[in-house]
């Protein structure tokens, strides 16, 4: 599924901004022993090709490295292959982002501070049959399912975050993402068995008590409907959250006067970091 053109330009400048304040290097061997190469470090004067040190991993500072640029790999690589995703999309560069993205309306702070804060298996329902994924006890095989797709689409989550606001039901969405880009997170419902009409009045009750305490669609809480019990949609899921993702991105934020190409050694090259 493609990328919403927002989140992508997002993504791609976001990583653009973390390369250019991070320890850039790679891995490999000297004299039959593993090392460190360091090629770029903050602030310094950058020169093509120059490689700033060479360190045993297992040495002091070659143990202080290796995180940094096990970090730095991962990032540069998801930035090459959003850029190569977008450039086999668009004929135009991705706009330049003017970060940090703030709204307008934020009545809850639902912001990276709330989700790193989040406390998560709130929900005081017993679980009688639990469902598990990874380090996650979960309530149903949908749940399971829309978790791998949090997963493949590198959103953090937590399962079953209580809501800021009173709450004498104990009602409990399912999860809470973090759109971490953005610096911002919403809840999710995943709302299956609609065949069912206990399960039915519950999930009404749930949402006009979110639309009461200001919890509003695609803003702070994102729905999905699963209407064929037996066939959970992934691609479906998938556009919900990054159609919401999308929606929380102002088109004020995407500065289209200045889209220079991004740029691996540029980035290696200049410290304009903020």
């Amino acid at each position: 599924m493609q990328m919403p053109l927002k989140v992508h330009a997002v993504k791609i400048r976001y990583r653009e901004q973390l390369l250019r304040k991070m320890v850039h290097g790679r891995f490999g061997t000297y004299k039959g022993r593993r090392c460190v190469f360091i090629s770029y470090l903050p602030g310094a004067v950058w020169q093509h090709g120059l490689t700033l040190g060479r360190y045993y991993v297992d040495s002091k500072k070659g143990r202080g490295y290796t995180p940094k640029i096990e970090e730095y790999l991962k990032i540069k690589n998801e930035f090459d292959k959003l850029l190569l995703d977008w450039r086999s999309t668009y004929v135009f560069e991705p706009p330049m982002i003017r970060f940090p993205i703030s709204l307008n309306y934020d009545p809850h702070r639902m912001d990276s501070r709330f989700f790193d804060n989040a406390v998560g298996n709130t929900n005081r329902l017993v679980n009688d049959n639990p469902v598990y994924s990874g380090d996650d006890t979960l309530r149903s095989k949908n749940e399971q399912i829309a978790t791998d797709i949090f997963k493949d689409l590198d959103i953090p989550y937590k399962y079953e975050v209580g809501l800021d606001v009173p709450n004498p039901d104990g009602l409990v969405p399912d999860f809470l993402l973090s759109f971490y880009e953005i610096d911002r997170c919403v809840y999710a419902e995943i709302c299956g068995m609609s065949d069912k009409y206990d399960y039915s009045q519950r999930t009404a009750r749930k949402i006009n008590f979110y639309s009461l305490n200001n919890y509003r669609p695609n803003r702070e809480i994102i729905y999905c409907f699963m209407y064929d019990k037996s066939n959970f949609d992934k691609e479906y899921v998938t556009s919900q959250i990054l159609g919401a993702y999308d929606m929380l991105i102002p088109d004020s934020a995407l500065d289209w006067n200045n889209c220079l190409p991004p740029n691996i050694n540029e980035i290696s090259s200049t410290n304009t970091s903020k």
